[in-house]
């Protein structure tokens, strides 16, 4: 079939005068060129005799002729081949006649040239004369019979509405179509020109880029913005710090301290954007510019430094979301794009911003520029000035190696650029910048400890009550970016230290023999009664490299190793605390409905005491025969001997008297019982089984518990007298008293609960009866008259020696503070070389009421006399009156008598006792009882 003109284009030449079709060469017998309203066709085309090319098409001259029956043929014709049409062309006709169906001698009589047919005036389809058709057709032949709108001729095409046939053969065209144009399919491809090459290119650049676009489009859309940070950017050292502030220490390595927008000061913001994105308010997630500008730089390579074509948005994104990464892969890079293309879109630029800020490495383990002004000028980024700010900014390009001194000429050109920057941005001028100096980095790495002596202490305090009480595992601690805050006060901090090492140094001073020795050790715990928090301690003289007490030469490895200084020994040292443990026994009575004031212990000398599976015996004076009693116990002068009260007996420690009140409340008890003894310090919150009380190997049945030989804890000490003094009711002592993440707490436990009876007003009674019992200890003939404050201030108190002088204690409390100070040497076992005897050149420095009262009355001077005079509630006497004293002994008028002590350094308190001692029957300051 013929192809429609629109398809190709390829033009033909126009038509000759004679209206012959010819296959571009001469006619077969007549030597013109046929020519016709199709005009010459080119032989190059291919087309064979009989109008078929190559691929399969016919010419539409040829396939016209074929298809209308309207053309003559003659028998001549059939076998000479193919001719023009006309007189030289009958076999053409003839062809033409077969097909359409026609008698060849019809066709013969019919034959004649055929024209094309055209619009008349009335819209009819008619043929034109040669030359005047608008088409410019060639001559035609007669027109077939038929008047107006009779049939048309053999081969006529109707049209719509009346028509005039048309001639055998004629050739119908459209109105608006050129006969002597014509299109030939496949002719298109066989010539080539510039301008179809040209087309061709564009047109398959323009199909990549539609497709690429639609690809980056799916693309795009199907990128999500990843949901999750990468737990890295939020890995920072955990901080502790005391209740002032002050940085204790750091748990991990990581430092990162995220601010507010608000908090980085505009000097630093304006900074970075100048090293890093300078256009960054005013562009999108990426910036072509950016990389067009970063290329033409690096090319240049004016300042020596490579430049990014990264968007800060990009670097963000790049670090801080999971799932991207920074492999050099091409996928990755436009997954990089992508999301920094949608977060520009989501997020404000405030929000990227501060995110950066906060995350961005800066060197020497300082992720964010707060971590990055402390690291580098000891200071907040706040108080960064303009130069500082860009020498921060300069290290982001290469933070690992900028800060390093080989580095420094790298980092200067760096820095120069960020002030060109600045300038740019209009916000600095050019005469500042010119007249800036480059200010150098410090090597102001944070060290994982304080600046304080103490601080190593703390930290490992904290990190075992985080662990212990809150389960907080080793990676939370490390990168978990906590802030935790402690109960400790710098103040009461300073002053404890101060406290201790002026008591020391005057140890030294009175005599050089019986001096401070290595072998000796101090701790001391300043607990808040109100609710255990620990506010002070002394733990140690300090770690390795720090002063001695914070005053002294710096401690060398060598020292360290002699005088243990890693060990905590307030709080991980156990020792003998001597008689300080007598008031567990007397609480214990009290919970039994034992009434202190009108009850009567035997404080005889010299005594044997009874087992306590046997509390209505009596102790005596001669050896025992039955199995379960004690060896001989003493008092610490002959002259204690007889009937006491609880509170004399405490305040003089008469060690026979609270030996057989031990006996009359323990009750029996195994390692698989705990005995009322034992369960009594438990709820002081006391470790039984480490102290040897309870378990395999418990002493809770041996009456040596009542002179402490179990071994406690200063701060175990510190929570029992806190409890009494918060009548009766125990808080777990405690350093932390919040936990911060991302500004969200972790909720603070802490254990409180009653001691000595639910009922909160008996539990409160029977405290208060024990604070009665132990408010005498810092009168005249108690154990520590010179612990006594200036001002009058009651104290509840009691001393505690142990027999061989290696450890001394001495505890005591006002109503809103606890303090318990023990002296103690390394070894606990009798070794005679290691004793506090003669301590300082005094007969009784192993006491408890000397030096740890001495360090103790320090303290209290300058801390607690400043609080003014507290009182404590008075005491109300529930249960019933206890004589434990043999019937025979009990008729002798009592008498007080001062106990000896050398080198006092206080005053007893100023106000008497207002509850008076119950008469006595006999008073072992007169007679010897018995």
């Amino acid at each position: 079939m013929s192809s429609k003109a629109d398809d190709f284009d390829v033009r033909y030449r126009d038509a000759g005068a004679t209206g012959g079709i010819e296959h571009s060469r001469p006619a077969a017998s007549s030597g013109q060129d046929a020519t016709g309203y199709g005009g010459t066709i080119d032989y190059d085309l291919g087309y064979d005799a009989n109008g078929w090319d190559t691929n399969g098409f016919r010419s539409p001259e040829a396939d016209y002729l074929d298809s209308h029956a309207s053309v003559a043929v003659t028998h001549e014709a059939r076998t000479t081949g193919p001719h023009v049409v006309g007189t030289n062309a009958a076999g053409t006709r003839a062809a033409g006649a077969h097909a359409a169906g026609i008698h060849p001698a019809r066709a013969q009589e019919t034959t004649q040239s055929w024209e094309p047919e055209s619009f008349s005036r009335d819209g009819l389809w008619s043929p034109e004369a040669p030359g005047t058709g608008r088409r410019g057709a060639a001559p035609v032949g007669p027109r077939g019979p038929g008047g107006p709108r009779g049939p048309g001729g053999p081969g006529g095409l109707r049209g719509p509405g009346p028509r005039r046939p048309a001639g055998p053969g004629g050739l119908r065209r459209s109105g608006h179509r050129n006969p002597a144009q014509t299109k030939v399919k496949g002719s298109w491809w066989r010539h080539w020109t510039l301008r179809k090459a040209l087309g061709v290119l564009l047109a398959c650049a323009g199909g990549i880029v539609v497709l690429g676009a639609i690809v980056v489009a799916v693309a795009y859309e199907e990128t999500p913005v990843p949901t999750d940070a990468m737990a890295a950017t939020s890995f920072t050292q955990s901080v502790v710090e005391s209740s002032n502030g002050t940085l204790i220490g750091r748990f991990g390595t990581t430092n990162r301290q995220p601010l507010t927008y608000n908090q980085i000061p505009k000097s630093v913001r304006d900074a970075v954007l100048a090293a890093e994105d300078r256009n960054f308010f005013n562009e999108g997630g990426i910036s072509p510019t950016g990389i067009v500008r970063a290329a033409y730089e690096d090319a240049r390579g004016n300042d020596g430094s490579v430049q990014g074509g990264s968007t800060i948005t990009q670097e963000f994104v790049r670090h801080y979301y999971e799932g991207i990464g920074t492999q050099q892969t091409f996928s990755r890079k436009i997954k990089e794009i992508f999301v920094s293309l949608k977060v520009g879109k989501e997020k404000s630029k405030q929000w990227i911003l501060t995110n950066y800020l906060n995350t961005i490495y800066l060197g020497d383990g300082a992720y964010g520029v707060e971590a990055a002004a402390e690291t580098y000028y000891g200071k907040h980024a706040a108080q960064l000035d303009t130069a500082q700010a860009a020498v921060i900014a300069a290290i982001i390009q290469q933070p690992s190696t900028y800060p390093l001194a080989p580095y420094r000429p790298q980092l200067e050109a760096r820095w120069h650029y960020v002030l060109d920057g600045l300038v740019q941005m209009g916000d600095l001028t050019a005469p500042q910048a010119a007249a800036m100096k480059f200010p150098k980095p410090g090597d102001n790495v944070p060290q994982n400890f304080g600046p304080d002596v103490w601080d190593p202490y703390v930290l490992a305090m904290v990190k075992s009550e985080l662990q212990q009480v809150y389960g907080f595992s080793q990676q939370q601690l490390d990168d978990g970016g906590y802030v935790i805050r402690t109960s400790l006060d710098d103040a009461k901090m300073a002053e404890l230290y101060r406290a201790v090492s002026e008591n020391e140094a005057t140890i030294d001073e009175d005599s050089s023999y019986y001096s401070f020795k290595s072998y000796m050790h101090a701790g001391a715990v300043l607990e808040n009664p109100a609710d255990g928090a620990i506010q002070a301690i002394y733990p140690g003289p300090g770690y390795i490299g720090y002063k001695y007490n914070g005053t002294g030469p710096a401690i060398t490895k060598k020292e360290c190793a002699e005088i243990h200084c890693q060990v905590n020994l307030a709080w991980q040292a156990r020792e003998q605390v001597g008689s300080s443990f007598k008031p567990y026994i007397l609480a214990a009575a009290v919970k039994q409905g034992m009434d202190v004031q009108t009850s009567t212990l035997d404080g005889f000398n010299n005594q044997y005491i009874p087992p306590d599976t046997d509390p209505k015996a009596y102790p005596t004076t001669t050896p025992p025969t039955a199995a379960g009693w004690s060896k001989l116990v003493t008092n610490d002068d002959a002259g204690e001997n007889g009937p006491y009260t609880p509170q004399m007996a405490m305040a003089e420690s008469i060690n026979t008297a609270y030996s057989d009140l031990w006996h009359v409340v323990a009750g029996p008890g195994n390692e698989n019982v705990t005995n009322n003894v034992g369960a009594m310090a438990q709820a002081f919150g006391v470790d039984t089984a480490a102290a040897g009380i309870t378990g395999s190997d418990d002493m809770q049945d041996e009456y040596g518990v009542t002179l402490g030989q179990a071994s406690l804890t200063v701060i175990e000490q510190a929570s029992m007298l806190a409890t009494i003094d918060d009548s009766g009711v125990y808080h777990d002592p405690h350093l932390i008293t919040s936990i911060m993440r991302n500004n969200v707490p972790t909720l603070i436990k802490s254990t409180s609960y009653p001691v000595f009876s639910s009922s909160p007003t008996l539990n409160t009674d029977e405290a208060s009866q024990v604070q009665y019992a132990m408010s005498e200890d810092t009168a005249s003939y108690g154990t520590a008259p010179t612990a006594g404050m200036s001002n009058g201030q009651e104290i509840i108190a009691k001393t505690g020696t142990t027999n061989t002088a290696q450890s001394a204690f001495f505890i005591g409390a006002i109503p809103t503070q606890t303090l318990v100070v023990g002296l103690f040497t390394e070894d606990q076992s009798g070794n005679p070389d290691e004793t506090l005897n003669n301590l300082g050149g005094n007969s009784q420095g192993g006491f408890g009421g000397t030096w740890p009262a001495a360090i103790w009355h320090t303290y209290a001077e300058d801390e607690f006399v400043p609080l003014g005079v507290e009182q404590f509630p008075a005491p109300v006497f529930t249960g019933t009156a206890w004589n434990l004293v043999p019937p025979g002994l009990r008729q002798v008028t009592h008498k007080k008598t001062p106990k000896k002590h050398g080198h006092p350094t206080g005053t007893p308190s100023a106000p008497p006792n207002p509850y008076p001692f119950p008469t006595y029957s006999c008073d072992p300051s007169v007679v010897t009882c018995g």
